[in-house]
């Protein structure tokens, strides 16, 4: 049993340790990045919150439905966003996939 718990624990590291994350998240004052989301450039539209339980943070979701762009957002409790993620493609998945 103790070798089956040792080889997960190192396959689950090594999975983990092959994600890079090299760019920089950009942030700003959170109405700066929402007006730019709502702008004619981007036309993206809030279509989901969340709250983190760590920081009291709040997550958002913004998509244009017509170009299927999208853009995350962590908001601070200090007025101030980052963009976690932004792309293309974006799909609405709800309930259960068969």
């Amino acid at each position: 049993m103790k070798i089956l718990l040792m080889t997960l624990a190192l396959v689950s590291t090594s999975a983990f340790a092959q994600f890079v994350y090299n760019y920089e998240i950009p942030c700003a004052e959170t109405n700066q990045i929402i007006d730019s989301l709502k702008s004619a450039k981007y036309t993206e539209k809030l279509t989901w919150t969340g709250n983190d339980i760590n920081d009291k943070s709040m997550y958002s979701l913004w998509v244009n439905p017509t170009t299927n762009t999208w853009t995350l957002l962590k908001m601070s409790e200090a007025k101030v966003s980052c963009v976690l993620g932004a792309g293309t493609d974006s799909k609405l998945i709800l309930g259960e996939r068969t």
